[in-house]
């Protein structure tokens, strides 16, 4: 089994959320990733926040994704590039009932084994990493056994958790 990688731009637009989703799974499939239902919910989940919250509050007219894909280690990692130096904000509190949004990044927090910020030169990247099937990951403390050593998709140190500025 290989590590995959592959990144692609999509324009920042309402409906470049689906087409993102759509496009990972795409890739993962062409890999022959194993995903099962609630991995393929998680991926749908978290690839939606990241590429919602870049369509919705970053600047530019297009954003960058990349999926890598580690099976042996059971691992996958999504992020999405914009060209807003800001980062995601955590909003203090939690969402009323009601609210259409608001939980994006908490949501990433709770399906993710890791998440972060790389700020770049001109933007920065959101990331998240999600577990494949066959992972052992411990309920109590959410814990994955044999995890490849954490480093930030582009390299240096990956900041743990995501910075919330």
């Amino acid at each position: 089994m290989s590590v995959h990688r592959r990144w692609f731009s999509l324009p920042r637009e309402p409906a470049t959320v689906a087409a993102g989703r759509h496009r990972v799974r795409d890739l993962l499939a062409s890999w022959n990733t194993p995903l099962d239902e609630d991995t393929r919910f998680t991926l749908d989940l978290v690839t939606s926040e990241l590429l919602g919250n870049a369509v919705r509050h970053a600047t530019g007219s297009a954003v960058t994704v990349g999926v890598h894909a580690d099976p042996l280690h059971h691992r996958a990692v999504i992020e999405v590039y914009d060209s807003s130096p800001a980062v995601p904000v955590l909003a203090p509190g939690h969402p009323a009932e009601d609210e259409e949004s608001g939980r994006g990044l908490l949501l990433i927090a709770e399906l993710a084994l890791a998440h972060g910020v790389v700020r770049k030169r001109g933007g920065k990247w959101v990331w998240a990493e999600i577990a494949l099937p066959g992972a052992a990951v411990h309920p109590a403390d959410g814990t994955v056994d044999d995890p490849p050593p954490r480093q930030a998709p582009h390299g240096g140190i990956a900041p743990w958790p995501m910075t919330c500025q």
